[in-house]
């Protein structure tokens, strides 16, 4: 399986420690994690783990990607455990094409590889996200309520899927 993902902007590359710096001013970032699984990191420690396990992730149920453009980190995109992907990104790169044009390459690469479909579980309030599951082909499957608690905050789920 290639190691990278290539874009007409942008390369997605297995992730290393040494993106710890930069995976940490996005995930320390409460805009940018205002829709994610878990609350902005308060120490860099806490990136350090998130990022290990994602660089020991078993590749034969994970594929996931650090997201560049001329070498600089715009964030994460992939599947931790497939066929459910999902993406974080800075937001001072919000609304540059970014997350579309890497879901293209991605689509691309997990058909290439023989997947029959790809999910995703997204807060109800995250009408961007939505919106580009749905242009890039994806359908609602159902919803669910107080699917996970952020520090106070239950979170309800749109789930989605995409047949490859």
């Amino acid at each position: 399986m290639a190691d990278a993902i290539s874009t007409e902007r942008l390369l997605l590359r297995r992730a290393t420690m040494a993106d710890a710096p930069a995976m940490f001013r996005i995930l320390s970032d409460a805009r940018a994690m205002r829709y994610w699984s878990f609350p902005a990191h308060q120490e860099i420690a806490q990136t350090e783990a998130w990022l290990q396990s994602m660089v020991e992730a078993d590749p034969a149920i994970s594929d996931d990607f650090i997201m560049t453009r001329d070498g600089a980190v715009l964030g994460k995109f992939g599947a931790w455990r497939l066929p459910e992907f999902g993406f974080l990104l800075d937001p001072a790169e919000w609304g540059k094409g970014y997350a579309s044009e890497s879901l293209t390459a991605f689509i691309g690469r997990r058909r290439a590889l023989g997947s029959t479909k790809l999910t995703a579980d997204v807060d109800p309030r995250n009408l961007p996200s939505l919106r580009l599951l749905e242009r890039h082909g994806f359908t609602e499957t159902h919803r669910k309520k107080r699917t996970f608690q952020i520090g106070e905050e239950w979170v309800d789920s749109i789930y989605l899927a995409l047949r490859l």
